[in-house]
């Protein structure tokens, strides 16, 4: 019997026709600008006004190898007079062309295609769908309410598809505060333009002449939905207009967005040997090798383009080659309040999605029927649309792993490789069963008695459970991840089990309490706190490991706590 499974999503983004974003093909102003041939306009007419007004612009891209291979502001820049993201009112304009302020991923792939596919596929494409189009569901939603009514917003703004009345429910109390900005949500939107979606990318909006509107625009989000269809900013990590190989190979351009507490990925790998290492050394290695070339030799550690999409070479000595698709190696997914393994799977109309799979649950199957998440652009916001689409073919979690292992072993030996497998898998597996599991648990049961409503995020408890899953709990998994010892215990795993047991199930029995169901989450904690892993937390720990930990401390301290060398 063929099973019907829970897909990713995808983005559509183009009018209100839907295409798979997987897809340039179906895209139409791919087509349409791939084949473009402007008319009576050349570089040297852009650099004749921009040397002056833009003198750093130009020179980066003198130093740029589109330069050297001869593209300019012409192939990126110059677009029929109907492209969605014309600038109508440029001064100077041709007989079939005008110019685009607003550039896609659609330009870049006319050259690269290979790369905008890869990256349609991944991760990173869904970065502003994510939750810009997701008030449908509970994480988009969630997100918008922490944008807007979090960070000093105030703001009744249905922009971004949900109304303001309806985000206040759950989420605050001073009714008179929270509409300050009701009259005008412009002043909520450009507030909202300095945050998550420079970042995450945002539904670029342009005006009747082209200009991109202050809400939306600069962006450098990753996933940028632009007029044209086009799914993300290249810029992103090639910094515009040198758009260089080298600076993406640098740590410091994944750390751009991938910092602090939610997901530290720069800070854990500092905290790494493999992060020791570059900070030593790395400004010595060898960073504008080919694409399919660069290779242990022009570095002596990995940077986080090396595990996740550089070339490797494999046992036999062939070159399996590099990805934009960020997520091909990855096997966990860490991000979610518990972790779950990733498979990726082809469905019979060509279309791309990962689905996730519990630990130790089968992945899924040729044949199978799994749920396939789109989205697609109406106006200016997005609208999601579920289709069952049948699987073709499936890469699982394993050949995930098996790939990014021989990364691994490129530099290290099998047995070093498997063995880290064998650690890291334990934390996250520890951390899902032991907190993750019980927490979720118990917080949909809040919700099912009424005790939380909507995101919870109106009360103490709703905080303290989002940090121990979406900070604590995400540093603990990434950092055992990336062998960052301080982040998988102190600012991880430590501080889960701090929050886990003096704020959160207290919290829990407080709010139960006030709704007359003490003696039900009484009972459900106890028997939670009886189960051996959490049993330390009622005794202190064992006696005579307290006497041993004693014992060591006296050896080392004197009576007056200086320490003995």
């Amino acid at each position: 019997m063929k099973k019907t499974l829970t897909a990713g999503l995808s983005v559509a983004a183009i009018a209100s026709v839907a295409f798979a974003a997987n897809s340039l093909d179906s895209n139409p102003n791919y087509k349409k600008l791939k084949n473009f041939k402007p008319q009576g306009v050349t570089n040297d007419q852009c650099l004749m006004c921009h040397k002056a007004q833009d003198p750093g612009i130009v020179a980066d891209w003198q130093h740029s190898k589109h330069a050297k291979a001869g593209v300019g502001c012409v192939e990126c820049h110059v677009v029929p007079k109907n492209y969605p993201t014309a600038f109508k009112a440029h001064p100077m304009q041709g007989s079939n062309w005008t110019v685009q302020i607003a550039v896609s991923s659609v330009t870049c792939a006319k050259c690269h295609a290979k790369e905008v596919t890869e990256y349609l596929n991944s991760g990173h494409a869904r970065g502003a769908a994510q939750w810009l189009s997701g008030n449908a569901g509970k994480h988009g939603y969630l997100m918008t309410k922490l944008s807007y009514h979090y960070e000093s917003l105030k703001g009744a703004n249905p922009s971004y598809g949900v109304s303001g009345a309806k985000m206040e429910k759950g989420i605050r109390t001073d009714g008179s505060v929270f509409q300050a900005n009701a009259k005008n949500p412009r002043t909520a939107d450009l507030n909202v333009a300095n945050i998550c979606i420079q970042c995450h990318g945002t539904v670029i909006k342009l005006d009747s002449q082209g200009r991109p509107d202050a809400t939306r625009w600069p962006n450098d989000g990753i996933a940028a939905l632009y007029p044209d269809g086009g799914v993300g900013n290249c810029l992103s990590c090639h910094s515009r207009h040198k758009f260089s190989a080298a600076e993406a190979r640098n740590p410091a351009s994944c750390g751009n967005c991938h910092l602090g507490p939610d997901h530290p990925d720069i800070e854990i790998y500092n905290n790494s040997m493999h992060g020791h290492i570059y900070n030593s050394e790395g400004n010595t290695w060898k960073y504008d090798s080919a694409p399919d070339a660069w290779e242990p030799g022009d570095y002596r550690a990995p940077t986080c383009a090396t595990c996740h999409m550089g070339a490797y070479r494999a046992s036999n000595g062939s070159v399996v080659k590099g990805t934009h698709n960020v997520g091909d190696r990855i096997s966990w997914i860490l991000r979610p309040p518990v972790s779950k393994k990733l498979n990726r799977v082809t469905f019979e109309d060509g279309t791309i999605q990962d689905i996730t799979t519990a630990n130790g649950a089968n992945p899924p199957r040729v044949g199978d029927k799994a749920m396939f998440k789109d989205y697609v652009r109406e106006g200016d916001k997005l609208k999601k649309v579920m289709k069952e689409k049948v699987i073709k073919s499936v890469i699982t979690w394993k050949d995930r792993r098996k790939n990014m292992m021989g990364v691994c072993k490129n530099c290290h030996s099998t047995s070093k490789v498997e063995n880290f497998y064998q650690q890291y898998d334990q934390l996250v597996d520890t951390y899902n069963r032991k907190f993750a599991i019980p927490g979720v648990k118990i917080m949909k049961e809040l919700k099912k008695d009424g005790i939380l409503q909507n995101s919870g995020l109106n009360t103490k408890l709703g905080f303290v459970w989002f940090e121990i899953w979406h900070h604590e709990g995400r540093r603990a998994r990434m950092g055992a991840s990336m062998m960052a010892p301080d982040y998988t215990h102190w600012h991880g795993m430590y501080e889960v089990s701090q929050y886990f047991y003096n704020d959160f199930l207290p919290e829990v029995l407080k709010l139960a309490e006030e709704k007359g169901l003490k003696d039900k989450y009484t009972k459900m904690i106890d028997e939670l706190i009886e189960k051996p892993e959490h049993k330390w937390f009622k005794t202190g720990g064992n006696p005579e490991r307290m006497k041993i930990i004693e014992e060591e401390r006296k050896a080392r301290y004197n009576d007056q706590g200086q320490q003995r060398l």
